[in-house]
């Protein structure tokens, strides 16, 4: 299939099989990479056809790919944009539904759940006005699981649950009724209304036998222990079903879904006191999660073992679960943002292919229109040129004074264009450089905090009051450091020492003592007037520490940041005697090393960005030392440009 569309000419029926290659590519071998791309060349195809519903099509289906992916905030845009293209358009109203229904899911798993609920009600008013009620019942379980989420509203999501209910009834689709009576019971569960939602389980689950539907039978168990654990009253009826749940789900090796029933059964050993039991629970559910690389599950044990050892007496345990739990909260939260900040460059991206489409479009039409006008004077011209030869002359006068203007306006309006077209690149560049400050501003790692916090805590249980007081002075200190530092603008070099000398000392707590640091000047060198981008320094002495000594088994652990006079430059030296990049490649997760290569790569950009605004000249090698081990940094930084940034 792959290799057809490659020699088959890109027209539409090209761009609709690639639509269907993607699905099926995505429902058979599931590669991401491939999918997109196919994707996204149908968009471009799809784009330069200059076929309106066409192109929403494609975007409606790069919009699924994303969401299918869990790239929510980009699934967003892709479905807003395909049925805003074609909401006033004299098209199918199906394809008016299909993109307004998908919007709302995008936007509700964003948790967008304004804009969610206004694309349901637009696909709802067209299902109802060509009495659709597939699509009533979409839209309608779709509102209620949006509305659901907005405190004070749960009876009006009731009300759409229902609205589905009656549609799917009256279309006899057990499927679709399935998926209603689902929502209802969790609604009643939810609302504590235990009567109601066992009426509903007991409907779902006399149909999901009825259909012989493995997964509807498992998740109906699932719900009822989901409601007799939240009833409280007998929790081995809790139990009892998600373990039946379990076992279904594993009948139909859905692993994660049987991860996540072992989770719910630790609940419950955990509620009855059983704690031995509910950490085992806990434990195997974590393998599987950790196997599957789910990291909301992986969360969810790990906060639970955390509490399990906290009770148990085993602060040192509950203390490194606790810290796992929110590593891995966190990096939900990054990737989050990096989805989003990916998602708005991608719509921009496409936004200006589009205008640049329409543009060529306007030029299309214009010329057309001066080759018909060119026509008409010259029959004008043939005429009066036979008839008078003085109205030939005025007539000729005429043209070429008529040619001269529209040379001049056209000339004037190629000049805005591309006057405009700068102005958007350079708030683009402009926008993207304070985004890669912002978010390399969030690299400082959030569980440096906590562990500060904690570090803390600890000095002051075990009685060493003058420790504590001093090292939260510290810690106050670094933070009001940073909560002062100016945003897309400078500091000075000294500043930047002063709060790397605070981080160090912090971080010291992390290694007893086994942590050997310094940071020296040379004599008499006055690093105020030396001007650098705020945080420079920090990301370098943090992979330092947290991918070089952490690691390392070596018994002395060095760090040292040196700044020296050079002959026409300062140079700073950031050196460690870690395990070096080349073993830290070895242990470390893929995950770690793309997080600590995209901090990298912002650290990179940022200097890039500093040298280009200020005229500047900060230039940045990282050694590797292969007989000891370790790394070193080296940023040299010309003394010509001090002034320049000041006063800039």
């Amino acid at each position: 299939m792959e290799d057809s569309l490659a020699t088959v000419a890109k027209d539409s029926a090209w761009v609709m099989k690639t639509i269907g290659f993607t699905r099926e590519l995505h429902r058979k071998k599931h590669n991401a990479e491939r999918e997109h791309q196919h994707a996204e060349e149908a968009v471009e195809v799809a784009l330069q056809l200059n076929d309106t519903l066409l192109y929403a099509k494609a975007l409606d289906n790069l919009g699924l790919l994303y969401r299918y992916h869990q790239w929510y905030a980009q699934a967003v845009n892709l479905h807003t944009r395909a049925f805003d293209l074609v909401e006033d358009k004299a098209v199918d109203s199906l394809n008016k539904m299909i993109f307004g229904n998908n919007a709302g899911v995008a936007a509700r798993y964003d948790q967008q759940y304004d804009l969610s609920i206004s694309y349901y009600l637009k696909a709802l008013k067209i299902a109802q006005e060509v009495n659709d009620l597939k699509n009533i019942a979409i839209s309608s379980n779709g509102l209620g699981n949006a509305i659901s989420n907005i405190p004070g509203r749960s009876e009006e999501a009731l009300g759409y649950f229902q609205r589905a209910l009656a549609a799917e009834t009256e279309r006899g689709d057990s499927l679709g009724m399935a998926m209603d009576l689902l929502s209802i019971s969790d609604y009643y569960i939810e609302k504590e209304e235990f009567q109601q939602a066992f009426e509903h389980l007991g409907r779902l689950m006399e149909i999901n036998q009825k259909r012989n539907d493995v997964f509807g039978v498992a998740i109906t168990n699932e719900y009822y222990g989901h409601a007799y654990f939240k009833q409280n009253r007998d929790i081995n009826q809790a139990n009892y079903y998600y373990d039946r749940a379990r076992s279904l789900y594993l009948q139909m090796e859905n692993a994660l879904k049987g991860g996540q029933m072992l989770h719910s059964l630790g609940n419950v050993k955990k509620r009855m006191g059983q704690l031995d039991e509910a950490l085992k629970l806990y434990q195997q559910s974590m393998v599987i999660a950790d196997s599957l690389l789910s990291k909301s599950l992986i969360m969810e044990n790990a906060y639970k073992i955390s509490d399990i050892k906290k009770e148990q007496g085993d602060y040192r345990a509950a203390l490194a679960y606790y810290q796992q739990a929110e590593n891995y909260e966190d990096s939900i939260d990054m990737a989050e943002q990096e989805v989003r900040v990916a998602g708005l460059i991608h719509q921009y991206n496409l936004e200006k292919k589009e205008s640049q489409i329409a543009l060529l479009e306007n030029e299309k039409l214009l010329a057309a229109e001066r080759l018909e006008t060119q026509k008409r004077e010259a029959r004008t011209e043939r005429v009066f040129y036979l008839i008078l030869l003085i109205v030939a002359s005025l007539t000729i006068f005429f043209i070429i004074a008529q040619y001269r203007n529209r040379r001049a306006k056209r000339e004037a309006e190629l000049k805005l264009s591309e006057q405009e077209k700068d102005l958007l690149q350079a708030e683009y560049e402009r926008n993207l450089a304070q985004a890669e400050t912002v978010i390399s501003r969030m690299q400082m790692n959030p569980h440096f905090i906590f562990n500060c916090l904690n570090a803390i805590n600890l000095l002051i249980h075990q009685k060493s009051f003058k420790k504590a007081s001093d090292y939260l002075i510290t810690f106050s200190r670094f933070i009001r450091m940073i909560l002062e530092m100016p945003v897309n603008d400078t500091i000075s070099l000294s500043t930047e020492l002063a709060l790397i000398q605070h981080y160090l000392i912090l971080e010291e707590k992390r290694f007893n003592d086994g942590l050997d640091f310094k940071v020296e000047l040379d004599n008499d060198l006055d690093c105020s007037d030396v001007m650098v981008p705020p945080l420079l320094l920090q990301p370098f002495v943090e992979n330092a520490i947290w991918h070089g000594l952490l690691p390392s088994n070596k018994k002395e652990k060095r760090l040292v940041v040196s700044v020296s006079q050079q002959e026409e430059h300062i140079r700073v030296l950031i050196d460690d005697n870690g395990v070096g990049r080349r073993n830290t490649r070895s242990v470390k997760s893929i995950n770690e090393q793309q997080r600590k290569s995209l901090g990298m790569k912002i650290t990179q950009e940022r200097i890039h960005q500093f040298n280009e605004r200020y005229d500047a000249y900060i230039d940045l090698n990282i050694l590797d030392k292969e007989q000891h081990g370790g790394t070193t940094i080296i940023l040299d930084i010309k003394q010509t440009i001090y002034t320049e940034i000041q006063t800039n």
